[in-house]
């Protein structure tokens, strides 16, 4: 079965770095709006009886909401299918809605598990996403979809080991900036033998909290902070205050999702932040880019990586457990 590469408009440059590490070209499609803010989708060329990769970040880009991004991906999904594809595979780099994933309160919506019956009902194959908020996010789906998650944690290691050690030294703690993280945050520190801290903090509503306090030793050490996302940067510039307070050195955050929304990068600017990590799975804007404070390391690779895997049908745990086998592939390089 032949495999055809598609993306949306959300992350073009993603799209463009993936297709050239699977030495392929992205294919023919038109994607416009009509007047009224409807999308209009053409697809250029025939999927008849092909494998389809739809790759589309939901995330906000440009003047396109979430909304606009993520029904563009469905309306993408059903021109594929009507085409006769025999496969669709979905590459969410970013998976919107992915903190709504439980029921945390009276009458609360599981927005994450709506995204993901919209995608099971276009009869979607497969779903790729990376770095999810909640790793129970993949159980909303069925066996008939199922979802791979994958994790950047070896680019954040080898960004450790091989740009911040050198420099400032190994006196080191990765900081959890709250309890969801805390997991992420030991795997890493025992990868590298150095200690752990948690923040628990308390918050009084979405992006704004209330209060945290610092669980572990920062005194004197170059504190790491570790994250699936950062969105306002009001969190993370807390958290930030919170460690400097109690005697951090140095202060970085590594986070996989940069949306970095709102007052985010004057946030940063002011921080106490020395340097904040992303990856590019969402499309950095302008004023990202040129923000001295942040760093963009491209993920690629792995995301072309699981792609060829789900086609020739290999294993994908390599990608998760297998670093060394991986070192000379996911060397950190920038795009900014």
């Amino acid at each position: 079965m032949s495999m055809k590469l598609f993306c949306g408009s959300s992350n073009r440059d993603l799209g463009e770095r993936i297709a050239r590490h699977l030495d392929m070209s992205l294919g023919e499609i038109s994607l416009d709006r009509f007047a009224d803010g409807e999308v209009n989708i053409f697809i250029g060329e025939s999927v008849r009886n092909c494998e389809c990769v739809i790759i589309q970040t939901t995330s906000q880009c440009g003047d396109k909401s979430v909304n606009d991004i993520l029904m563009e991906l469905l309306i993408i999904i059903d021109a594929m299918k009507r085409g006769s594809a025999s496969k669709v595979v979905v590459v969410m780099p970013y998976f919107g809605y992915s903190r709504a994933d439980r029921k945390d309160y009276s009458r609360a919506p599981i927005s994450a598990k709506v995204v993901a019956s919209c995608l099971e009902a276009q009869n979607v194959n497969r779903v790729i996403s990376c770095d999810l908020h909640s790793g129970q996010t993949c159980g909303f789906f069925s066996n008939n979809c199922p979802m791979d998650n994958l994790y950047n944690e070896v680019y954040f290691v080898d960004y450790i080991k091989y740009n911040i050690i050198p420099e400032f030294g190994e006196n080191i703690v990765i900081v959890a900036p709250d309890e969801g993280a805390v997991k992420s945050a030991t795997r890493v520190s025992n990868k590298l033998k150095v200690s752990a801290a948690t923040i628990f903090k308390n918050r009084e509503k979405a992006n704004e909290v209330a209060s945290m306090c610092l669980m572990g030793d920062v005194h004197g050490k170059i504190a790491i902070l570790l994250d699936d996302m950062i969105d306002t940067a009001g969190t993370a510039c807390k958290a930030a205050t919170t460690l400097m307070e109690n005697g951090a050195s140095k202060i970085f955050m590594l986070a996989t999702h940069g949306l970095f929304s709102g007052p985010a990068i004057n946030r940063i600017n002011e921080s106490n932040f020395d340097k904040i990590i992303v990856t590019n799975t969402i499309s950095p804007r302008k004023e990202t880019l040129e923000c001295d404070k942040i760093k963009i390391i491209d993920v690629s690779w792995m995301i072309a990586e699981a792609i060829r895997r789900q086609h020739d049908g290999t294993s994908l745990s390599e990608l998760y457990l297998n670093e060394d086998v991986l070192r000379d592939k996911t060397e950190v390089t920038f795009i900014n």
